[in-house]
């Protein structure tokens, strides 16, 4: 049997994380707790933990993100046996039932994560509803893989996943959201368990932070989405200019939109190796995928255009952007998933 580990990120406990960690205990589980620099008014609590649970800290806070890497860290240097790890919350919103089930589930899979889905109901709080439905809507235009509850902390995996998790960036509340765009980026499972829906006081003892959190969360999407649009200009503006030039050649709308497409996907992949995917792939294979990806993108771009002003009879112009809507997704999807994608180191 795999040996079951628990990683309890904490920040600012109450005593509930006592009894967090004395229902885990009733399932057998290694248990490691984190403390994101609480600050020492938080001692005493801390101090209560049973001598069996792995106690890590640091002074300052860095975030939830930070907390489940060194712990991971802490995992993946001392836990060298085959083992499933489970991470949950600190402030009793997760149940020990619940955390086992879904690591006896995890057991069953290969290459999957297995995360604990809430229900989110007219009764729960309503920046819980605001901050899942924003994460839920941009994890879907990222990755067009549907997660109902993407924001659980009450997540198993296999301690073959350690590397990947630990090499996934983000320190606060992102990095949940990153680590499960990593797992769909290396075609591992994320599997939907449904649990109980807790909330403690309103979930007023929550750290998350609907706008500032949602902006880190949104980051990803909207940088692809302002290198799309510097090429969408580029390309549209060459396109148009030449374009203008009246050519009597049946092919010249073609020539076009040749020309313009090359211009505007050099500018394009300059900016998402560099800055939106940051890529840790060589960048000669990252040529070799994106001129491939370009090359197809190109023949449905080309395609698409052409049937829309000589069958749609549309404008060159609006058919132009029409097509350039599709290919967004297209490209976005493709580059995530093939040309950009990270290796784990």
């Amino acid at each position: 049997m795999k040996k079951h580990i628990a990683l309890v990120p904490s920040f600012e406990p109450d005593d509930k994380l006592l009894g967090v960690i004395k229902d885990l205990q009733k399932f057998d589980f290694e248990i490691v707790v984190v403390n994101d620099g609480s600050g020492p008014q938080f001692d005493e609590i801390f101090a209560k933990l049973p001598q069996e649970v792995t106690y890590l800290s640091y002074e300052k806070n860095h975030g939830k993100g930070y907390a489940l890497k060194h712990g991971f860290s802490y995992i993946f240097e001392h836990f060298k046996e085959d083992s499933t790890i489970v991470t949950l919350d600190s402030d009793g919103q997760h149940k020990a039932e619940d955390a086992y089930k879904i690591t006896l589930e995890c057991d069953k899979k290969q290459n999957t994560m297995v995360i604990g889905s809430r229900y989110f109901d007219k009764k729960a709080p309503l920046r819980s509803r605001i901050g899942n439905f924003l994460a839920r809507t941009t994890f879907s235009l990222s990755t067009h893989h549907r997660i109902y509850d993407t924001q659980t902390g009450l997540r198993a995996f296999s301690s073959s996943l350690l590397k990947l998790l630990i090499n996934t960036k983000g320190e606060r509340y992102e990095y949940e959201m990153n680590v499960l765009l990593s797992a769909v980026r290396h075609k591992i499972q994320i599997e939907e368990v449904k649990i109980a829906t807790i909330y403690i006081d309103n979930n007023s003892g929550s750290h998350y932070n609907p706008l500032k959190d949602s902006v880190r969360i949104f980051k990803e999407v909207l940088k692809f989405s302002v290198s799309s649009l510097i090429g969408f200009l580029v390309d549209y503006s060459i396109f148009s200019l030449l374009n203008s030039i009246k050519v009597d050649w049946v092919y010249w709308l073609i020539a076009c939109n040749v020309i313009a497409r090359v211009i505007s996907a050099s500018v394009n992949f300059a900016i998402n190796y560099k800055f939106v995917f940051q890529s840790n792939t060589k960048l000669w294979k990252a040529i070799l995928k994106y001129v491939a990806l370009a090359i197809f993108i190109l023949g449905c771009d080309t395609l698409l255009l052409w049937l829309l002003v000589e069958y749609a009879h549309l404008n060159e112009y609006g058919a132009k952007a029409i097509v350039e809507v599709i290919m967004f997704t297209l490209s976005w999807v493709i580059q995530r998933l093939f040309v950009f994608r990270k290796r784990i180191k």
